[in-house]
């Protein structure tokens, strides 16, 4: 231990496994992750972790599995750098060159496809990325993303596929994108990659999937998509009063185990701190996933140290479920993942749902309607597209035949 290291240790008196909001100890690395993930840190306990001993290799790694790299950079770099061994500080270095770079890549991209977008009198509204960084960071190097979700009306769909592959994207199938539009209708995204430039475009026409407990459409955001500043150009997106609907759709789809989705909603709770919760609460309500956004809310507190709107606390506190999907989404976010995910996700999505009608219509969605990894096996003629739903089983248990 250097000499800066043991000075700090001498004087930090909180254990490893004490952090702010933590009811159950962590291991040091995941505590680490924890109070650094944020624009605003919990110094003193970082400084006591670094003190008592990390685990560097294996924490870089946590990071980048999280995908909170950025904001793990900026917090070790103002508390404890020095404690870091030389070999793990070059790799973080580069990472952060690299992440960087990439941000700034794929924010001028945006930019570069939003105006051939509008020049073809096609509305294009950014989602996700570079969107988040600079409406809840404030910064578009703070937030880790590695694409570009665009959401486009569905009468646009074909047209922005065109526009696309012009643009020089290739479509993830080489169907008609009528055919494409009509199979992943209840998904509504489809992938397109750019080989030259190595940037790829997710092209949504929904906004959330179908097959999630919250599951908002465009219409469920009565402001519609606003222009927003970003990098000396305007974009449209979410209104920041109702991006919270959005933020938890997206983190519930993941059960929550993505510490990225935590750091967004914390973010935003912490740059918007008198929104008015009221009308996503109510949407959400509305929509039968008020659980889903109450657990990522609890999360964001009890992880993160945000402080949460005073009707998600009471609503918490009434509904023992969103306890007890919390506590799961943490032991998820400590776990590698591993096999069993997909089912995993979707008992989520059924226990975060409401009422006995939201969850019978879930459980069909889940079980028959269609999905990309189901074109990816095998793409059926359009009228047996109804067997999917019956033949998911056997291709779930081929993979795992395959696996063991």
């Amino acid at each position: 231990m250097n000499n800066s290291c043991a000075e700090m240790a001498a004087s930090q008196n909180s254990g490893p496994n004490s952090g702010p909001g933590h009811a159950t100890p962590f291991a040091p690395e995941f505590d680490l992750l924890l109070s650094s993930a944020r624009t605003t840190p919990h110094q003193a306990h970082i400084k006591a972790l670094a003190a008592v001993g990390i685990d560097w290799h294996g924490f870089l790694g946590l990071a980048a599995r999280h995908r909170v790299r950025p904001l793990v950079y900026k917090a070790l770099r103002a508390t404890c750098w020095d404690c870091i061994p030389a070999d793990v500080k070059v790799k973080w270095e580069e990472t952060h060159r690299y992440l960087i770079a990439g941000n700034l890549l794929l924010a001028g991209e945006l930019l570069r496809i939003i105006a051939e977008f509008e020049a073809a009198g096609i509305q294009a509204a950014a989602m996700k990325g570079a969107a988040i960084a600079a409406m809840a960071y404030g910064d578009l190097t703070l937030r880790e993303y590695e694409d570009i979700d665009l959401l486009v009306q569905e009468r646009d769909f074909t047209r922005a596929v065109e526009l696309l592959q012009q643009l020089g994207y290739q479509p993830f199938w080489k169907y008609d994108s009528r055919k494409v539009l009509r199979f992943l209708r209840h998904v509504g995204e489809y992938p397109l990659m750019n080989p030259a430039r190595r940037t790829a475009i997710d092209l949504h026409w929904r906004v959330a999937t179908k097959a999630t407990a919250l599951s908002p459409r465009t219409s469920d955001f009565p402001a519609g998509f606003q222009p927003f500043p970003l990098a000396g150009a305007t974009i449209l997106t979410f209104a920041p009063s109702e991006l919270p609907l959005y933020l938890a759709a997206q983190g519930g789809w993941d059960q929550w185990a993505d510490l990225r989705r935590i750091c967004d909603l914390a973010e935003f709770l912490r740059k918007f701190p008198d929104a008015d919760w009221e009308p996503p609460m109510l949407a959400a309500r509305r929509l039968g996933g008020l659980r889903s956004m109450l657990t990522g809310l609890s999360l964001a507190s009890s992880l993160l140290g945000a402080e949460i709107p005073a009707p998600a606390v009471r609503g918490i506190d009434a509904d023992q479920t969103v306890s007890r999907l919390a506590e799961e989404s943490k032991l998820l976010l400590q776990s590698e993942p591993g096999s069993g995910e997909a089912v995993r996700r979707y008992l989520f999505q059924l226990s975060a749902r409401q009422g006995l009608p939201g969850k019978i219509a879930l459980a069909y969605s889940i079980l028959m309607d269609r999905t990309a990894q189901d074109g990816n096996w095998i793409m059926l003629p359009r009228p047996l597209w109804w067997l999917y739903g019956l033949l998911r089983p056997l291709r779930a248990g081929r993979k795992l035949l395959r696996r063991n």
